[in-house]
């Protein structure tokens, strides 16, 4: 097994709550002409010249660094796609059934603006395509956040918002920035509260919002399907990432327990390149939303995987395993 490491340059800053990047890593790991791929994100923290010290010792510890073990449990879903003629959604449809109905729309995915005239033309043109938008807030100006939105649902009225903090309000702004964002008709709103607040804070939350709020997902407060029994009284869905999960088979797990808790699923993904995405995309068809968009602001993706066509419709590859090849 080989692990190496790739610079992603972005095709301009992505901003969110948590920070902006120009350039991200991710993880590579290859066995033979088999190779997978994690993300590095800032947030959680992990060095990647230490992953990759990790993954070179002769024997590996048997507590792995959250984005080794996921490159790992990809190679190891591709190498047995291969060798079975079956791609990963196979492992998911053993474990949950086959899907109701086709994958969900393509989503696109915008950072914090600085111009709201040149995203008002952004957030226009996309919207041509793609009718989910999911738009970055927590900027820490409430005053922003509110206008990103009033500039997104002018500039594409018909489209499905679905409107992502990353746990940039405190509590007492976020009951109000919900009530007040509800005129905007989202489709949902993404982890308005900090995940360090805790299940007490998701309780307070939702017993002060009115009477029929727009949908209200949980991220990084969920990291796995342990964390979803807490607070699913609370929450109308989760957003599910194979690196919050650190597997493809923990993931399945995920699905698996918010729809025992009848909540909706959002399967998403970080910035990374088509390797990343495609993988994560065999398991939209068990999805109400998607947002695998990450590689669009790769600019040196090196992969083809997914694709979207005229209407924003998700395309996976019909190969074996995680299904994406090298440019």
């Amino acid at each position: 097994m080989h692990a190496s490491l790739k610079t992603l340059h972005l095709v301009e800053p992505f901003r969110i709550a948590h920070g902006t990047s120009a350039t991200r890593q991710v993880l590579r790991v290859a066995e033979g002409d088999r190779i997978a791929e994690a993300p590095f994100v800032p947030y959680y923290g992990e060095d990647p010249q230490q992953t990759l010290a990790v993954l070179n010792q002769a024997v590996l510890p048997e507590q792995l660094p959250r984005t080794a073990a996921l490159a790992l449990n990809l190679l190891r879903h591709d190498i047995i796609g291969h060798a079975t003629g079956q791609n990963l959604a196979a492992s998911a449809r053993l474990k949950l059934g086959p899907p109701a109905r086709p994958a969900p729309p393509g989503c696109r995915s915008f950072s914090i603006p600085d111009d709201l005239t040149a995203f008002a033309d952004k957030v226009s043109a996309i919207a041509k395509q793609f009718r989910v938008l999911k738009l970055k807030l927590g900027s820490g100006d409430l005053g922003l956040d509110i206008a990103t939105v009033s500039v997104a649902r002018y500039a594409a009225p018909e489209a499905d918002l679905i409107l992502d903090v990353n746990g940039g309000w405190d509590l007492h702004e976020a009951a109000l920035m919900i009530e007040k964002l509800a005129h905007y008709s989202p489709a949902l709103i993404e982890q308005p509260i900090h995940h360090r607040h805790g299940v007490d804070a998701w309780e307070e939350l939702r017993a002060s919002l009115p009477g029929n709020p727009p949908p209200i997902f949980a991220d990084e407060s969920v990291q796995t399907a342990a964390d979803i029994p807490a607070l699913a009284d609370f929450i109308d869905g989760v957003n599910i990432k194979l690196l919050k999960c650190g597997s493809f088979d923990a993931a399945i797990a995920m699905i698996a327990a918010a729809r025992e808790h009848s909540l909706q699923i959002l399967l998403g993904c970080m910035i990374e390149t088509s390797l990343g995405t495609t993988a994560a995309a065999h398991l939209a068809p068990w999805a109400d939303w998607i947002d695998l968009d990450g590689h669009f602001y790769v600019a040196n993706d090196d992969f083809t995987g997914i694709e979207y066509d005229a209407h924003g419709t998700l395309l996976m590859p019909d190969r074996p395993g995680i299904g994406a090849v090298k440019k």
